[in-house]
């Protein structure tokens, strides 16, 4: 908290505490620190002295500064006042120092600075008054941890100088949230820290409005909690299909460091309920060992199957139909497919693992992929303005994996992709079919999986729905967790 933050508020915390208040000030040369403290704390004078400061090196005072703020309510202002006739405190202590890549800030001339598109870091580092050979060096003893060849146009870095009349005595970069690389420019030498990453569980809920992705990412939830709450859900459940009035509940993992969320660890587990549907949809996170994924209550693999859709975002134009007029040729004739309209370029994906069959232009279907998948289904993918790089007769393929794009070749009044599904060679309507899910357990992974299963559906029960100002708060919660306002 800031300095400005302890004057607003902490006078009245402690008076709403019922504490009795008494002032301590403390001289520290040319800065008198005022303290609010508890008088119910003894001796409190002899664990921070001004004599004792004085006589204290750096590195112990700040120790003795954590423990006195640690005994006494905490710092609730900085006084400055011009003293001339006492010696000043060595420059080398701050009252209260910024803590940052280990290393105080107060005490340094801080440069800070964002990479652009054209800097190159050898380069970086001879204008902070390396030799090129010395620059050169660094760059490939950092090469264990991070290629500064392609340092990211963008990414902010810190310079850290004592006197900035002279060289630079510190380069430091945050490749990303969980660590930093600093660069000592005297010794020259390098080094990666990690941060400290606690675990931490969070639970939300909330119902649908417009379509799922709006929905959570609106409720306060990041975008790469989002993502993993599709990709868990797209192979069973047709995403297009929620609507508003649905609901959800959500427990998941976050990876955090210094309390702000560097990322998702887990999602654990889900539930969804449609308002138009009885029975519940359960998500259960869980990893054996040799297999990790998600899985029905029941303990099938919500992957095993196929996707509902060849696009990710799609609607349909057109089903499949026994007698549909054709658009362009303008008379009734079977449409043994489903068209998905989405916009020219859309990456197109196999609905399951496969093998490539044909990947070819012909005629009314334009450029089509068509692939063979396990006994007896295959599939098809008419309309694409290009096929996937490698592409090809032969090739194998993983489910979920771009195909090709959307496009308008062939018979097509625009951009769409005419999907075709068959089973024992017969062309079906892949949305009414019942898709085969196998489980892969073992006795012991089916008992251990139950347990979990259990445990985690009684959690995702006994988390409630809120209300108006509760949405709010969760979403302020959860938004303040990722370091927005």
């Amino acid at each position: 908290m800031n300095k400005i933050d302890f004057e607003k508020n902490k006078l009245n915390l402690l008076k709403s505490r019922g504490q009795e208040l008494r002032i301590t000030t403390i001289d520290f040369g040319n800065k008198i620190t005022q303290f609010y403290k508890n008088p119910s704390v003894k001796n409190l004078n002899s664990i921070f002295t001004k004599k004792a400061i004085v006589n204290l090196t750096a590195t112990a005072a700040i120790s003795t500064m954590s423990l006195f703020l640690t005994e006494a309510t905490q710092l609730t202002s900085f006084v400055y006042k011009p003293r001339i006739d006492k010696p000043k405190l060595s420059a080398l202590f701050v009252a209260n120092p910024t803590i940052r890549y280990g290393f105080a800030l107060d005490t340094f001339h801080v440069a800070e600075n964002k990479v652009k598109s054209d800097d190159v870091f050898v380069t970086m580092l001879t204008k902070r008054g390396l030799k090129y050979e010395d620059a050169d060096s660094l760059t490939k003893a950092a090469k264990p941890f991070y290629n500064f060849n392609t340092i990211q146009d963008g990414k902010p870095y810190m310079v850290l100088s004592k006197d900035p009349t002279k060289a630079n005595e510190y380069f430091i970069y945050e490749p990303d949230a969980k660590r930093y690389i600093i660069f000592d420019l005297k010794a020259l030498t390098v080094k990666e820290v990690k941060r400290e990453i606690s675990i931490k569980e969070f639970e939300a809920s909330g119902k649908i409005r417009e379509n799922l992705w709006e929905t959570l990412v609106g409720d306060g939830m990041s975008y790469e909690l989002t993502d993993k709450v599709e990709d868990a859900l797209k192979y069973q459940v047709d995403l297009r299909k929620f609507k508003k009035g649905d609901e959800y509940k959500i427990i998941w993992e976050e990876e955090l460091v210094e309390g702000r969320s560097v990322g998702v660890k887990t999602m654990k587990a889900a539930y969804f309920k449609k308002s138009d549907d009885t029975k519940p949809i359960h998500v259960i996170f869980f990893d054996n060992g040799s297999e990790r994924g998600w899985y029905t209550k029941d303990g099938l693999p919500m992957r095993d199957g196929f996707l509902k859709s060849p696009l990710k975002y799609s609607r349909i134009t057109s089903h499949y139909s026994k007698n549909r007029l054709h658009p362009i040729l303008g008379y009734h004739r079977p449409h043994f497919g489903t068209d998905y309209a989405a916009p020219h370029g859309t990456p197109i994906l196999s609905v399951a693992d496969g093998v490539v069959m044909e990947a070819r232009y012909a005629g009314g279907n334009g450029n089509y992929v068509k692939i063979k998948h396990m006994k007896p289904y295959e599939s098809q993918y008419l309309h694409m303005s290009r096929f996937a790089k490698g592409l090809r007769p032969g090739t194998k393929v993983k489910q979920g994996e771009v195909i090709g794009y959307v496009g308008s070749t062939g018979l097509a009044t625009g951009p769409h992709v005419c999907f075709r599904f068959w089973k024992s060679s017969k062309q079906v309507d892949h949305l009414h079919e019942k898709l085969p899910q196998v489980s892969t357990f073992s006795t012991t992974d089916r008992a251990r999986f139950k347990l979990k299963s259990d445990s985690l559906i009684t959690q995702l029960t006994n988390v409630p729905f809120l209300d108006e100002n509760g949405m709010k708060l969760q979403k302020k919660v959860l938004t303040t967790l990722r370091g927005k306002p």
